[in-house]
C-alpha cells in the first residue's frame, strides 16, 4: 500500500526545469524522489476508503442519494493494490538495477505483514473490550485463531493480500523482461488477463450444494476480514499490467487520452449491466477495475498539474505518503466518531459526514505532528508507519 521509495519530507515538491527556450519542462526524476501524480493517486484511493467506512458506519440505507451521488463505493478495495502493482511496474521501467528494485519490494512486504499481524491483534482486541465482548479473550484456542485468521479478523485483513503481492512481484519484473518480442508480450497480457478473471470467478465456478470448501473461501472466498487473497493478488498483477503498458507521455494527458479513459468507465459500466452473470467477475475485475485506476491516475495527474487546486488539495498527497498510517488512524477515528455520535441517534448522512471528515483530517493531524515531534515520528518510522 505504502510507497516502495524512502519516506522524504512533507515539503518536497514535484520541481521543473526551464529549457533554454524559457518553456518549463519536466526535470529528470531521481531515483529515490516520490513521484507526485501517485502520492496523489494513493490519497485519493484512501478518501475513498474513509468515504465507504463511513458510510458503513453511518448505516447509509440504499434509498440514500449518497448511495447513487455519493463517492463510489468498492474503488478502494482492489485499487489500492493495483495502484502498488503499478508503482512496481513504474520502478521495473525506469529502474536498471533489478537487485534494488527485489530487494525494495521485499523489504517492503516483510513490514506490512507485520503491521498486519500486529494492528489485526489489537483492533479486534480493542473492539472486544469496547463492546464488552472479552470472553474469548482468555481462550487460548481463540489467540490462534487471531493470530492466523481463523476466528476472526479487521480490516488489516486487506494488507494481507498486498504483502503477498510486493513477495512475487520480482517475478513479474521477470516476466517483464523476458518480453523480447510482441507476441511473447500479448500472449503474457492475455495469460494474466484470464488469471485475473479466473481467480476472481473461483467461488461461483465451484459453487455447489454442499456447504463451501474452507480452503477455497480462505483463498478465494471471505479470505482475511472479507478480503479474498489470490483473487486481489491477481489485481496486483493486473496493475502491474497497467504500469508496463503506461508510457512517460501519458504523465501528461491530452483530451484523445482523457476521453478514451471516460469512455472506457462508460463501456465497461453498460457491458456490465448486460453480460451474463458468469461473464461479470471477468468485465468487472478486468476491465472495469482498469477503468478505475486510469480514473483516478487521470484525476490525479489534472489535480498536481493544475496549481489553482495544489493550495487546496495539497493535503491528498501527504496522506498517500503515509499510507499505512493514514489507513490504521482513518479506521480508528471513524469508528469513535460513529460510536460517540450513536446516542444523539442522528440523521445518516449527518454521521458520515463527520466520520469522513474525522477521518481524513484526523488521519492527517497524526501525520502533521510528526513535523513538531522527533520522538513521535522515530516512534512511527520504528513501527514501520
Amino acid at each position: 500500500m505504502d510507497s516502495l521509495t524512502a519516506q522524504v519530507p512533507l515539503t518536497t515538491l514535484h520541481t521543473a526545469s526551464v529549457s533554454d527556450s524559457g518553456v518549463a519542462v519536466d526535470a529528470p526524476r531521481p531515483k529515490t524522489e516520490r513521484i507526485a501524480y501517485i502520492d496523489m493517486a494513493r490519497g485519493l484511493f484512501l478518501i475513498l476508503m474513509a468515504s465507504t467506512h463511513g458510510m458503513t458506519l453511518a448505516d447509509i440505507p440504499a434509498t440514500s442519494p449518497l448511495a447513487d451521488w455519493g463517492l463510489p463505493r468498492g474503488w478502494a478495495t482492489t485499487g489500492l493494490i493495483m495502484l502498488c502493482g503499478f508503482m512496481v511496474a513504474t520502478f521495473a521501467r525506469e529502474m536498471q538495477e533489478r537487485a534494488r528494485i527485489r530487494h525494495r519490494v521485499l523489504r517492503r512486504a516483510k513490514q506490512v505483514l507485520l503491521v498486519m499481524f500486529a494492528s489485526n491483534v489489537l483492533m479486534v482486541v480493542v473492539k472486544r473490550v469496547v463492546t464488552h465482548e472479552t470472553d474469548p479473550l482468555f481462550s487460548l484456542d481463540w489467540w490462534v485463531g487471531l493470530l492466523f485468521f481463523r476466528s476472526e479478523s479487521s480490516i488489516s485483513g486487506v494488507l494481507l493480500p498486498i504483502a503477498l503481492f510486493l513477495l512475487v512481484s520480482p517475478l513479474l519484473v521477470a516476466l517483464y523482461d523476458g518480453c523480447r518480442s510482441k507476441v511473447y508480450g500479448v500472449t503474457l497480457t492475455a495469460g494474466l488477463l484470464f488469471f485475473v478473471a479466473l481467480t476472481w470467478s473461483v467461488q461461483a465456478l465451484t459453487a455447489d450444494g454442499h456447504g463451501t470448501h474452507d480452503a477455497l473461501s480462505a483463498m478465494f472466498g471471505a479470505g482475511a476480514g472479507g478480503f479474498p487473497v489470490i483473487p486481489m493478488v491477481a489485481s496486483g498483477a493486473l496493475g502491474f499490467l497497467v504500469g508496463i503498458v503506461w508510457q512517460a507521455p501519458r504523465e501528461r494527458l491530452d483530451g484523445r487520452t482523457t476521453l478514451g479513459i471516460v469512455m472506457l468507465f462508460i463501456g465497461t459500466s453498460q457491458l456490465l449491466s448486460t453480460v451474463p452473470m458468469i461473464l461479470a467477475p471477468f468485465v468487472a475485475r478486468t476491465l472495469m477495475d482498469v477503468s478505475h485506476l486510469l480514473l483516478i491516475l487521470m484525476l490525479a495527474i489534472v489535480i498536481t498539474q493544475w496549481e489553482p487546486s495544489q493550495r487546496g488539495l495539497r493535503f491528498i498527497p501527504v496522506l498517500g505518503r503515509f499510507s499505512l498510517l493514514t489507513f490504521l488512524a482513518h479506521r480508528v477515528v471513524e469508528q469513535t466518531l460513529a460510536l460517540g455520535l450513536r446516542p444523539f441517534h442522528l440523521p445518516g448522512e449527518l454521521v458520515y459526514a463527520v466520520c469522513l471528515g474525522g477521518g481524513v483530517f484526523g488521519s492527517l493531524a497524526f501525520i502533521l505532528l510528526r513535523r513538531r515531534f522527533a520522538g513521535y515520528d522515530r516512534v512511527l518510522r520504528a513501527v514501520y508507519l
